[in-house]
């Protein structure tokens, strides 16, 4: 297990942080949710390698088009 750095700057609405928290619940491999340093992130304990959490965080944030 390993402690990651996840951004939450999207999640501005009451929406979309009910919307973060269902997926924070859903994924079997986070273990643990931390207030970050930053106000705009989370450290994650997450058990998987960095590539693992890259793609899960990926589907997380809701995907911006120009």
């Amino acid at each position: 297990m390993s402690l990651y750095e996840l951004e939450i700057g999207w999640a501005r609405t009451a929406n979309e942080r009910r919307y973060l928290q269902w997926e924070l619940l859903a994924c079997e491999a986070v273990r643990g949710v931390f207030h970050a340093a930053r106000d705009q992130a989370l450290t994650v304990l997450f058990d998987g390698e960095r590539r693992e959490f890259d793609d899960w965080a990926s589907t997380v944030a809701p995907q911006v088009t120009a």
